[in-house]
């Protein structure tokens, strides 16, 4: 009885306030105990504005065991945070600076009393351009991503911009977007590739100097054992951070983990077992730089992709999706959501993906022509990354059914939204519960006040996005 009456209380909550307080891994963990359920309970019920959730709290007789247990420990962490200060939240005196309301909110009711009407996020769309590689292909824009209106944003795909020698990595995502007063920043860092095998007969291959210098200015593609996202996060990207710097905690991040997997055309789920494995970590930091104390959250996946090759196996890891937020001491928490929202969005550009794709694969296959005399083993590890490629393409063109992406955006934190206008449809984050469109300015709000109207507070030509089902 006792669990049940944690469940009811747990779901009040968090249909109301989204997240709890100080909470955000027993949210992501709660979202990922609980997909089934909210696939064989709530399929047709549509996401968004805690509905999902009220639906799980009138079925609470039917929920799986692991659904149960984590609603308990989210419920257990969230009776600790009740107490914690609200920072507040947006109006639309202040529309261009407008963050999320916090993760760290007291209970909704007082919240809503608190809030006033008209608090919104303004986002603007804005695109990331590859410049091309000298001549061989013109511009393209190859991701696109929302930001806060009076946000800056400095990005490009740099052609060789990675760390590693790998050819996975050549085209390398560089962004970095500041608000308005210079202290919030959010920033992307290059994928990275290691690779390893058991066989030693391939370990001798990938070793070969003759045979390493792959990737641009000849950079060798590493060789090492895989490893976990957090000793990735300890070991590579720690140690650029200032001397004194605290790790002041290290969780899952399922929404990340999910955005990575869908990405890369793999059924949602945990990703810890099987061939191709991924793990998403969000690292909490505390610093100190030029005489500011800051935080920043630090997110991250890390794939392995394990397949026989020889007498052993051969592992294929990279670390994907490096993303952060830097904010003065005492502000992290008030941008939790608006760092989920930003993450969520970001999209690669089909026509991109095509070009980038089929660029590496004429790569890898002049490398198994070159090598394919001389190391037939070096040859074939060729073949093997060109057909990762369009096995990655395959799936992605082969989608799911409707059910499994509902599930699939429950816990990415995002759902569609239509213009009715259009028809066109998007997807946006699922933290807010209304959404408008101005494709004058290529803006959107979202807001969780009831009585916000974008075109009474806002000017411009605003349409309100209907929340519809997904199509896969």
């Amino acid at each position: 009885m006792r669990m049940f009456q944690l469940l009811a209380s747990l779901w009040i909550a968090i249909a109301a306030q989204a997240v709890l307080a100080d909470s955000p891994s027993a949210i992501g963990a709660l979202r990922v105990a609980c997909a089934q359920d909210a696939q064989r309970l709530c399929s047709g019920v549509q996401s968004g504005g805690g509905r999902i959730l009220a639906c799980l709290k009138a079925h609470k007789d039917q929920l799986s065991p692991q659904c149960r247990q984590a609603a308990a420990q989210a419920s257990n962490q969230g009776s600790t945070s009740a107490t914690t200060n609200d920072p507040g939240v947006t109006t639309a005196a202040n529309p261009a600076t407008a963050p999320s309301p916090a993760a760290g909110s007291p209970p909704v009711k007082a919240k809503r009393a608190a809030a006033t009407p008209g608090s919104y996020l303004l986002l603007k769309q804005v695109e990331v351009i590859d410049p091309g590689m000298d001549k061989v292909q013109a511009a393209l824009p190859a991701y696109h991503l929302l930001l806060p209106t009076d946000w800056k944003l400095v990005g490009t795909v740099k052609f060789g911009g990675g760390q590693s020698g790998c050819f996975a990595d050549l085209f390398a995502l560089v962004i970095t977007a500041t608000s308005a007063d210079g202290s919030t920043k959010f920033q992307t860092a290059p994928d990275y590739t290691w690779q390893y095998a058991d066989d030693p007969a391939v370990m001798k291959s990938l070793k070969d100097p003759n045979r390493r210098s792959l990737g641009a200015s000849n950079k060798p593609c590493k060789v090492a054992k895989p490893m976990k996202a957090e000793d990735y996060f300890r070991q590579n990207v720690l140690t650029l951070f200032p001397s004194g710097t605290s790790v002041v905690s290290v969780e899952p991040f399922p929404e990340l983990n999910e955005i990575v997997r869908q990405r890369l055309g793999m059924q949602p789920g945990e990703g810890g077992n099987g061939p191709d494995r991924t793990e998403a970590i969000r690292a909490r930091l505390a610093f100190n730089k030029d005489g500011k104390d800051q935080e920043e959250w630090i997110g991250l996946v890390v794939e392995t992709k394990i397949s026989s090759f020889g007498r052993g196996s051969f592992y294929n890891s990279h670390a994907l999706s490096l993303v952060a937020l830097t904010a003065p001491k005492g502000k992290l928490d008030a941008n939790d959501k608006l760092f989920k929202v930003i993450v969520g969005s970001i999209r690669p550009e089909p026509q991109w993906v095509k070009y980038s794709d089929g660029e590496l694969t004429k790569l890898y296959q002049a490398e198994a022509r070159k090598n394919a005399v001389m190391d037939q083993i070096y040859a074939k590890l060729q073949q093997q990354a060109i057909s990762d490629i369009q096995e990655v393409t395959a799936n992605q063109q082969r989608g799911s059914n409707v059910s499994a992406m509902r599930t699939d955006q429950n816990i990415r934190n995002v759902q569609t939204y239509r213009d009715p206008g259009t028809g066109r449809t998007m997807e946006l984050s699922n933290l807010y519960d209304n959404a408008w469109y101005n494709k004058d300015a290529n803006q959107y709000v979202m807001s969780d006040d009831p009585n916000f109207k974008a075109s009474g507070a806002l000017s411009g030509n605003w349409t309100e996005l209907q929340v519809v089902t997904p199509s896969p």
